[in-house]
């Protein structure tokens, strides 16, 4: 029961105040890798994210005086694989649920393990991204 609870916390952390995408870690990488991050100005918010998942937690610049000290939470790569098939129960708001569901249903499947992909895995691989990214165009 407390690994539920702590799973429907993390997925409203992520529908209310994070990201899911796809970053390129390094920039001559031709894919692109899962991740999910959070922004908050209460730093234990981010604390409780790291601590429980691992990832990073870096602070932004803040560049007006009256804007707050923020700090911005991510994580990347197996760590987001691990972590989405616990939360997506839980989550409810629409584009993070489509994009969690690629990511969980399909990203395995076209990544190989040995990084070396044929013609036709490329292909398959760059249409994920495309449908990832442009989620309206390929509703039926």
């Amino acid at each position: 029961m407390e690994n539920q609870i702590m799973y429907a916390y993390t997925a409203g952390i992520i529908d209310g105040e994070g990201t899911i995408t796809l970053t390129k870690i390094h920039s001559q990488n031709e894919f692109r890798y899962p991740t999910l991050s959070v922004t908050s100005t209460t730093y234990s918010f981010l604390e409780y994210l790291k601590s429980h998942f691992g990832g990073t937690i870096v602070s932004n610049k803040v560049y007006k005086v009256n804007h707050k000290q923020s700090w911005h939470w991510t994580l990347v790569g197996n760590k987001v694989l691990n972590l989405l098939p616990n939360i997506l129960p839980y989550m409810l708001e629409p584009s993070k649920v489509y994009r969690a569901n690629l990511i969980v249903n399909e990203y395995n499947k076209l990544t190989p393990r040995n990084g070396k992909y044929t013609d036709e895995m490329k292909s398959n691989k760059k249409d994920f991204e495309y449908r990832f990214f442009h989620p309206s165009d390929t509703v039926d």
